[in-house]
């Protein structure tokens, strides 16, 4: 009949499929706002600023390169980390905590080689032995033990950088009086490394911290 009422089961399932698209249009609205501004952060943030932060590190290096003054060199790479973010900016602190080094400004080199950040298994474990170096010259012996560690493994079995790391790190152990395990370090170079520990006198040093643990 004419006036007879919707049924509450239709009306109910009419409100069902409006609620479904509202929230598909509002969930595409949404989709299209984070990808507008992931484009707009790269083409109008990122792309600019990593070309003005490349510039600024070439220059940095130019300086490093030619002019051979250190503190001019520092000021520039500096200036890049205070100013510029992304790829520049990580390796500027990386120089700037070598050079600061240089300098016997340890506590400083280890501000900014805190800051680097790296996942390559070269200049990583180079950055972590730095770190180590100026905890050692800053006498904090088990924390130098402990980035010797990461240099170690982040070296990925470099036949070159591991057995070099381990040495630093029986050197640190040997310091805070460890010797049964720098003797463990420097046997281990010893089995894994020969022409490494032939080269660097590797067995003596064996002989003489297993002497002194007993």
């Amino acid at each position: 009949m004419a006036n007879e009422p919707i049924l509450p089961a239709e009306e109910s399932s009419v409100e069902t499929v409006n609620k479904a698209r509202k929230i598909m249009m509002w969930a595409t609205i949404a989709v299209a706002i984070v990808v507008i501004g992931v484009l707009l952060y790269i083409f109008a943030y990122k792309q600019p600023a990593v070309a003005k932060g490349n510039e600024a590190i070439g220059e940095a290096d130019r300086i490093a390169m030619f002019e051979g003054n250190d503190s001019t060199a520092l000021a520039a790479y500096e200036a890049v980390v205070a100013n510029h973010g992304f790829d520049a900016g990580n390796r500027a602190a990386l120089e700037s905590a070598i050079i600061l080094y240089r300098q016997g400004e340890y506590q400083k080199a280890l501000d900014y080689v805190e800051k680097y950040s790296a996942t390559d298994n070269v200049v990583a474990p180079l950055a972590y032995g730095l770190k180590g170096d100026c905890l050692v010259n800053l006498d904090k012996f088990a924390e130098a033990v402990k980035a010797f560690n990461k240099a170690i493994s982040a070296s990925d079995n470099n036949p070159q950088l591991v057995p070099y790391f381990l040495q630093k790190k029986a050197v640190v152990l040997c310091a805070e009086g460890n010797y049964a395990e720098a003797a463990q370090a420097y046997k281990e170079i010893e089995e894994k490394y020969p022409f490494y520990a032939q080269r660097a006198g590797i067995e003596g040093r064996r002989i003489q911290a297993e002497a002194q643990a007993k």
